[in-house]
């Protein structure tokens, strides 16, 4: 079908954005590697394996690095989006508090009624 058809097409449109992004990302690394391998080199006068052991290190202390930030960065917007999310619920439930507070009577009994006459008829459909 004709939902099929865009589907498969938006979905390998992603693979190949995703694809070729890490490919990139990749290929960055590998230049910065090689870089760092050169300036090692060329700096201590070291042979290829000592030059491998020292930036293996380097890279090491600055993939380090960067978790600890992305850490850090991940608590904070947890604990920012968690208290969003507590001050919307303890809102909600004041609202609905005061609101079914001002209700009469009548209208609570009417109001729990139909809503179990809703879901006893829904009950139906679904199962």
């Amino acid at each position: 079908s004709l939902l099929g058809v865009a589907a498969s097409i938006l979905a390998g449109f992603y693979d190949v954005i995703f694809g070729s992004l890490f490919e990139f990302c990749h290929l960055i690394f590998e230049v910065v590697e090689t870089g760092l391998d050169e300036f090692i080199k060329r700096l201590f006068h070291t042979e290829k394996r000592e030059t491998g052991i020292i930036v293996f290190y380097i890279l090491f202390v600055i993939a380090g690095f960067l978790i600890y930030l992305v850490w850090k960065i991940l608590v904070q917007m947890t604990r920012r989006i968690s208290h969003h999310f507590v001050n919307e619920w303890t809102e909600l439930k004041t609202a609905v508090v005061s609101d079914w507070g001002a209700i009469s009577v009548t209208n609570k009994i009417t109001f729990i009624s139909v809503f179990l006459l809703v879901n006893y008829l829904a009950s139906f459909l679904l199962f």
